[in-house]
């Protein structure tokens, strides 16, 4: 029973994610991955303007959109899902400006079809960015979700990802297939491997606790992570990815980045937790929560594929007892461990 602890919390990750993004289009409109239906590709942007009555009051932040892209890849009816100043024009400026976007359409069938997505735009003024007096044009600068993209490092805990590959004697191939896309992967021998509801997890435990890898099952993706994105999008992953954690008691999120792959992008988040909120857990799993482990600590990596979203979440389950050295001594040996097993997931589209 302890080996499926790290499959339940994922499920419900994963679950709680979905429940978060599940808004239904509007009638005749498609959502990415419904259906088949492929993502709309970015092809031309415009930054919106920075009103100066704005800059004078130094109002900053997100801008969140909802918008239609046609057919013809140019956008449709875009609503505002959540505003930032509706006083003094930045929600205004910025439905003017996404309108001005251009897209590959999305895809069903062969066919260009209406397809709903969302945007942020981000409006933020330098440490040196004096107000525009009345009358000139604004000194600052607004830029959408896609500007200044965070930078690029895996976890601490997973070094660069480099160095050497352990001979493939020492790990074995498996394979997750999917209508539109195939995912390889490879584990250590040592480790042993399960599925359930369509998710694989790989696992090993020794007297310090569990380690675990899920990859979860697929689900439709709102957007297509191919470039590096910017630290406002990074934060709402973020946001939402804590809110999930339903098993665990005061998740803390450390840290969050991005990594390139092959064809496409990682966006990962890493938290920790000190218990499990064992009242939430079926009740055979509660009492072995609060007496047998000691905390976990999460990476949860996400692509998307085809019109998918991929999630991956590399967990440390700690034995009760450990102390603070053991516990961090756990994560490094664990991080190792991930690093190579996130390196070898190759996801190819058919």
């Amino acid at each position: 029973m302890m080996k499926m602890v790290p499959l339940i919390l994922a499920t419900v990750f994963v679950q709680q994610l979905s429940a978060n993004q599940a808004n239904t289009p509007p009638p005749s409109t498609y959502r990415p991955g419904q259906g088949g239906v492929t993502a709309p590709m970015l092809l031309h942007e415009t930054k919106p303007k920075y009103p100066a009555e704005a800059m004078r009051a130094r109002i900053q932040g997100i801008v969140v959109l909802e918008c239609v892209v046609m057919p013809d890849g140019g956008v449709g009816d875009v609503r505002v899902v959540r505003s930032l100043d509706s006083v003094y024009g930045l929600d205004d400026e910025a439905v003017k400006t996404l309108k001005q976007w251009r897209f590959q359409p999305g895809m069903k069938d062969g066919l260009a079809v209406p397809v709903l997505v969302t945007v942020e735009m981000s409006y933020a003024l330098g440490p040196n960015t004096d107000p525009a007096p009345p009358g000139a044009a604004p000194a600052g600068g607004a830029t959408s979700s896609g500007d200044a993209p965070a930078p690029l490092a895996w976890p601490d805990a997973f070094g660069d990802a480099g160095g050497t590959i352990t001979p493939p004697a020492a790990f074995v191939d498996g394979a997750l297939h999917q209508p539109t896309f195939d995912l390889a992967f490879a584990y250590p021998s040592t480790w042993s491997m399960m599925e359930s509801g369509g998710a694989i997890t790989l696992h090993a435990e020794d007297a310090s606790g569990t380690r675990a890898v899920t990859i979860s099952s697929p689900q439709p993706a709102q957007f297509s992570l191919t470039e590096p994105v910017s630290q406002s999008v990074l934060d709402s992953f973020t946001v939402a990815a804590r809110a999930g954690a339903a098993l665990v008691t005061n998740p803390r999120v450390l840290k969050s980045g991005q990594v390139r792959r092959d064809g496409g992008l990682w966006i990962w988040f890493e938290l920790a937790a000190p218990s499990f909120a064992a009242g939430n857990a079926p009740p055979a799993l509660a009492d072995r929560l609060r007496t047998g482990y000691g905390g976990i600590h999460v990476w949860s990596f996400a692509t998307t594929a085809a019109g998918q979203s991929i999630s991956v979440f590399c967990t440390v389950v700690h034995r009760a007892g450990l102390s603070d050295a053991d516990q961090e001594e756990q994560i490094r040996r664990a991080g190792l461990d991930f690093a190579g097993i996130l390196r070898r997931i190759s996801i190819r589209g058919r």
